[in-house]
């Protein structure tokens, strides 16, 4: 070894090189990953489990909303049943929250932020969040405020119209395709007949 080479060069450099390695590893891996999660977002599947999700959230509103209703109306509020039962929708609309949630930052982490683009997108994430936010605060705030929930998660509705707008899309990308498909064979044959 010469007064010049660092004692620990060797060492160094193995030690750079694991890192560039393990770097490139993960980019393949996130990438990968990434790459999984558009197809799936992308998928009937997606959309079909989506659409699920909101029904079962809708009905779990339209339970809270008449319950809410009957023990209004028949001064019923002290029976054993209603809080257990109010309970246990809120923990369910939490629940549901949280889902619509993940769904959201993982659309975010397989678009990017190009996902904002649409302002479909940016309403729904507005109402997600928001959603999310008073079902963790609901019994820490008036009454009044717990109903702005309902009100937003309604916007759900809409939801639905829009996975049946995409499901319908696609299917009529897929149906215009064939169609120029058969054209376009059509086309051929017609040609032949001529020769």
């Amino acid at each position: 070894m010469s007064e010049s080479t660092p004692l620990f060069a060797d060492s160094v450099e193995g030690y750079n090189d694991r890192n560039e390695s393990i770097t490139r590893n993960i980019q393949s891996y996130v990438h990968r990953a990434r790459a999984q999660t558009q197809r799936f977002f992308s998928s009937r599947t997606k959309h079909w489990m989506i659409l699920a999700l909101i029904l079962l959230d809708v009905a779990g509103i339209l339970t809270e909303i008449f319950i809410a209703l009957i023990t209004c109306e028949l001064h019923r509020q002290d029976e054993a049943w209603v809080t257990p039962t109010q309970d246990a929708l809120a923990v369910f609309a939490l629940t549901m929250s949280c889902i619509f949630v993940v769904e959201l930052i993982l659309s975010v982490f397989a678009d990017g932020f190009k996902f904002f683009t649409s302002w479909f997108h940016q309403l729904d994430a507005f109402v997600i969040l928001v959603s999310f936010a008073v079902d963790l605060l609901q019994h820490s705030i008036a009454t009044e405020i717990a109903s702005l929930i309902v009100v937003l998660r309604l916007w759900r509705f809409v939801k639905i119209v829009q996975e049946f707008s995409v499901e319908q899309s696609e299917a009529t990308e897929a149906l215009r395709i064939r169609i120029e498909d058969l054209e376009g064979q059509l086309r051929d044959l017609e040609a032949q007949q001529r020769r």
